[in-house]
C-alpha cells in the first residue's frame, strides 16, 4: 500500500529566506515520506590509541570519484556549471544533461556506504535518468518537495512525477546557495539528522536497503527567478527487480564495525534492522519484533551509556523493520560495543552484538 506525509510536517517553514536544505523521502510499500535538511557535522576527533577490532569484511576503499569536484561550500554558479555537459535552464523547463561522472560518483559513494554493511553493490540504471532529472527539475522550479507533484505545477511532466514517487529527493534554494557535493547529498540522507519529520530514518534505510538493486540520479541546479537560486536533487529507490547478488548478513546496523566519521552526524540516530528473510523484504523480516528488546551501548571496557529516543516498526521503509536509538556524546576513534536483547525472529528471543567506531 502507497503511503505518503504531508510536507506540512516541515519543521522549518518554506517562507524562511536564508539558504534552505530540504530532504524529502520516497513513499513505498508501507513507507513513508519524512523530508529533512542536508546539514552534515562531523564529530570531533579524539586521538586514542587504535583497539583491536574483531574480524570483519575488508569494505571497499572509500570513492575517490569526487577528486575533481568543486568543494562543498564553494561558489554556486561556477560549480554547478561543471555537473554538466548541457546546461539545465529552470525558468524554461530544461533539464539540462549530467555529465557521466555526477552518476558514477553518487554510485561510488552509495556501493561504499553499501560495502561497510555487508550489504550488495548496486548499478546505475541510466535509462531512468531522464526521468530523475525531470523529478529534480519540478523540484528547483516549485521550491517545494513532493513525491505527488500535482499536474499544476512548473515543469510538470508524468515521468517525472513517477519518478519523484519512487525516489528521495532533495531541494535547496536561496539567493546565498553555495555548491552541495553530490557524496554530501547522499551522506545527508545517511545520517538523517534534521530530518524534518523527527525521529524519521527513512531516508538511511532506502540506501540500507539490503534488495535495493538500482539507482537513477538527478540534479537540476541553477538561477531561478523567484528564489534566487534552486538545486534539486532526486535518486531512484524504488525498483522492480530485487537485488540478488547476495549473501546478506544476518542485520544492518549503522553505524557499524571501523566506519568512517564522515558518514555519521552529530545527533543522528543509531539504527538496527534485522534480515531475517534473505530472499525477500515482507515475510519473516515483517514479523521481527522489538516491543521487549534491550539496547546497551558502552565504551569498550566503560560505563553503559544513556539510550534515548528508542522506538521501531515494521513498516516498509526498505527493510520491513527497525529499532532506533539516541546516545549523546559519541567521540571518533572510540570503540563501542552494542548488545541488542530480547528481539523476537521466529517467535524466538535473540541477542545482537556487534562493535562501531568512528573513524577519522
Amino acid at each position: 500500500m502507497m503511503r505518503s506525509v504531508s510536507p506540512s510536517g516541515h519543521r522549518h517553514p518554506l517562507r524562511r529566506v536564508a539558504p534552505l536544505l530540504l530532504f524529502a523521502l520516497v513513499p513505498g510499500c508501507g513507507g513513508g515520506t519524512p523530508s529533512g535538511s542536508g546539514a552534515v557535522v562531523t564529530p570531533t576527533v579524539t586521538p586514542a590509541p587504535t583497539p583491536t577490532p574483531t574480524p570483519s569484511p575488508t569494505p571497499t576503499p572509500s570513492p575517490v570519484a569526487t577528486a575533481n569536484e568543486p568543494a562543498t561550500g564553494s561558489d554556486f554558479t561556477t560549480s554547478v556549471a561543471q555537473l554538466y555537459t548541457a546546461a539545465p535552464n529552470i525558468g524554461a523547463c530544461q533539464t539540462g544533461q549530467l555529465k557521466p561522472a555526477v552518476g558514477a560518483r553518487v554510485l561510488a559513494v552509495l556501493n561504499d556506504i553499501r560495502a561497510r554493511h555487508g550489504l550488495p553493490a548496486v548499478t546505475y540504471s541510466m535509462a531512468e535518468e531522464a526521468a530523475s532529472m525531470q523529478s529534480a527539475l519540478m523540484m528547483a522550479a516549485n521550491g517545494q518537495l513532493s513525491h505527488t507533484p500535482p499536474t499544476d505545477w512548473k515543469c510538470y511532466t508524468t515521468a517525472g512525477a513517477t519518478a519523484a514517487g519512487q525516489s528521495n529527493i532533495y531541494l535547496g534554494y536561496g539567493s546565498g546557495l553555495r555548491y552541495s557535493q553530490d557524496a554530501d547529498i547522499m551522506i545527508g540522507y545517511l545520517t538523517d539528522v534534521d530530518n524534518l519529520i523527527a525521529n524519521n530514518i527513512g531516508h538511511r534505510r532506502w540506501l540500507l536497503y539490503p534488495f535495493l538493486s538500482s539507482v537513477a540520479y538527478g540534479r537540476v541546479a541553477g538561477a531561478e527567478a523567484t528564489r534566487g537560486r534552486a538545486d534539486g536533487s532526486s535518486i531512484k529507490v524504488i525498483n522492480t527487480t530485487q537485488n540478488t547478488a547476495g549473501p546478506l548478513p544476518d542485520f544492518v546496523a549503522y553505524p557499524y564495525q571501523d566506519y568512517p566519521a564522515r558518514y555519521y552526524a552529530t545527533g543522528a540516530l543509531l539504527s538496527f534492522s534485522v534480515i531475517a528473510d534473505k530472499t525477500r523484504n515482507f515475510g519473516a523480516n515483517a514479523q521481527v519484533r522489538f516491543a521487549n528488546a534491550t539496547i546497551t551501548v558502552r565504551p569498550r571496557d566503560g560505563a553503559a551509556l544513556t539510550v534515548g529516543n528508542i522506538a521501531y516498526d515494521n513498516d516498509g521503509y526498505g527493510l520491513s523493520n527497525n529499532l532506533q536509538w539516541s546516545v549523546a556524546g559519541l567521540t571518533a576513534n572510540t570503540t563501542y560495543d552494542v548488545t541488542i536483547g530480547n528481539v523476537v525472529v521466529a517467535g524466538t528471543p535473540k541477542t545482537y552484538s556487534y562493535y562501531f567506531r568512528l573513524t577519522p
